[in-house]
């Protein structure tokens, strides 16, 4: 098989290398020529085919079309690549806390500091949202470490579309501030994947990593700010999120979505 590969002097920052191979998806290679267009260091070519193949098996598995975000904050390319939405690159992309971002950890993802840093996904689902809907919706936080009891998501308002680490009513998805569970689920310490998905109006679904719980809570809306990573309101965490992903909801395809996720996370 043959391989083109293609030299590019990425602003300043050196001879950058990408190698297409004939395997790479149109979607991926959207990516990585964003990431050049603004300047950002690449992943090592082994980890750019090894995100590839990550991107291919979500769209084999349906994931792919399902989702409004997918940030891939583990990988070896830096905090820049790190800021990319794979959904939609040219748009959406993250920012990190000022004056104290997140501090980057290769291959493992944004840390926060428990106090003022978060991840700002600049994605408000309210006015944004094309598969995130009120009655059907899905976030993902994938985890590289866990520290203390911190939210794992929200937004300005304290307690809106957070996820909670620990056991909570308080698990939230488009219920404003009040709405609760009909009874408490618990994200647990165990370093793995955490997501929470609506199905209806009334019914919702929490998984830790493949375990799924079904629940009720009854929406409200959607609320209009930009969702948070490591934040909730006032309140900041100091776990290590490896990815993030917000969509439709996803019952179905979550096992695929996890044990994508898992393979990739384990190789690099």
């Amino acid at each position: 098989m043959s391989t083109n590969i293609n030299f590019i002097k990425s602003l300043g920052l050196g001879l950058e290398t990408r190698i297409d191979l004939p395997a790479f998806d149109v979607s991926y290679k959207a990516i990585l020529d964003r990431a050049i267009f603004l300047g950002y260091s690449l992943p090592s070519i082994d980890q750019q085919t090894k995100q590839n193949t990550f991107l291919v098996t979500l769209k084999s598995a349906g994931v792919w079309n399902k989702l409004d975000v997918l940030y891939v904050f583990a990988q070896n390319g830096g905090s820049q690549f790190a800021t990319l939405n794979w959904k939609n690159p040219s748009a959406n992309q993250s920012t990190l806390s000022s004056p104290t971002p997140p501090t980057f950890v290769t291959n493992g993802g944004f840390q926060g500091n428990g106090v003022d840093s978060f991840i700002d996904t600049n994605f408000n689902p309210a006015t944004q949202g094309v598969q995130y809907t009120l009655n059907n919706a899905s976030r993902y936080f994938f985890t590289h470490a866990i520290s203390g009891s911190g939210r794992f998501d929200g937004n300005t308002s304290s307690g809106i579309n957070s996820i909670v680490r620990g056991p909570a009513t308080s698990q939230r998805i488009n219920s404003g501030s009040v709405g609760t569970l009909a009874t408490s689920f618990d994200y647990t310490a165990t370093v793995n994947t955490k997501s929470i998905h609506r199905t209806s109006s009334v019914d919702v679904t929490l998984y830790n990593e493949t375990t799924g719980v079904s629940n009720t809570q009854t929406s409200t809306g959607i609320t209009s700010a930009n969702q948070f990573v490591l934040r909730s309101g006032p309140a900041y965490a100091a776990h290590t999120c490896a990815a993030y992903a917000m969509g439709a909801s996803m019952i179905s395809e979550n096992t695929n979505f996890v044990n994508a996720w898992n393979i990739y996370k384990s190789s690099i």
